[in-house]
């Protein structure tokens, strides 16, 4: 009884106190002279680059064909990259939410579990995040907003790269997701996973709940009871 559990990043394990908006609004900004008000939209489970069109868009500017497109968001997720890690250093309140490191550690204990992330992060600002907490070193592989910018394509990645890395295979109901906002929710029930859901976000649990997790906490607190979840 195998499982391959993949952890969403904000809000979910760490809160960065916006320093992946702060550093996104000044790309904006510098960029495209966007005020930084634009950035003030949900971003609960969104990746990256759909958070970058979606901005383009409500502010009625347009990207051009496909090709230009792609590549005008990626030169602004370099921009944002590169101030990423003065925000992050700059955060007042960098938070690690309650259980996060305590259910990594009995996960990564069992043989039985391998571990991933599933994130809408593009990876090197996934990895900046998780290195300020100490947290890269339990995720070996995962799956990124650099991957592509729907989150809903997301799990194929990741399980396809759990299956080359640790040679096992996963079916989709041996797949955990773990996460924050409807989104996640949504693409654990797109792909056939299982999810578990944690009101440690900005996503009301009312809102959650009406999505039909298979589980849903406070947090990750309550070690026994997350990992006897992973495993119904």
């Amino acid at each position: 009884m195998k499982r391959l559990v993949l952890f969403d990043i904000d809000e979910t394990m760490i809160s960065s106190n916006g320093a992946g908006r702060r550093a996104m609004a000044r790309a904006l900004k510098e960029s495209h002279d966007i005020p930084e008000e634009a950035t003030k939209i949900s971003m609960s489970g969104k990746t990256d680059p759909q958070i970058m069109r979606e901005i383009f868009a409500n502010q009625g500017l347009e990207l051009g064909a496909e090709k230009d497109a792609v590549k005008k968001v990626n030169d602004l997720i370099d921009l944002y990259l590169s101030y990423l890690d003065q925000e992050l250093s700059a955060s007042q309140t960098m938070i690690m939410h309650e259980g996060v490191v305590e259910i990594l550690d009995r996960l990564r204990a069992d043989s039985k579990c391998f571990l991933g992330l599933l994130t809408g992060n593009v990876e090197i600002g996934a990895r900046k995040k998780l290195h300020f907490f100490d947290l890269n070193h339990y995720f070996e592989i995962g799956a990124y907003g650099s991957d592509s910018a729907n989150r809903l394509d997301l799990p194929h990645f990741a399980v396809s790269r759990a299956q080359n890395h640790f040679a096992n295979q996963f079916a989709p109901g041996e797949v955990i997701i773990v996460g924050d906002s409807v989104n996640d929710i949504a693409c654990a029930h797109g792909y056939g996973a299982k999810v578990i859901a944690v009101n440690t976000g900005k996503t009301p649990w009312q809102d959650l709940a009406e999505r039909n997790p298979q589980h849903l906490f406070k947090n990750l607190a309550d070690t026994d009871a997350v990992y006897q979840a992973i495993f119904n």
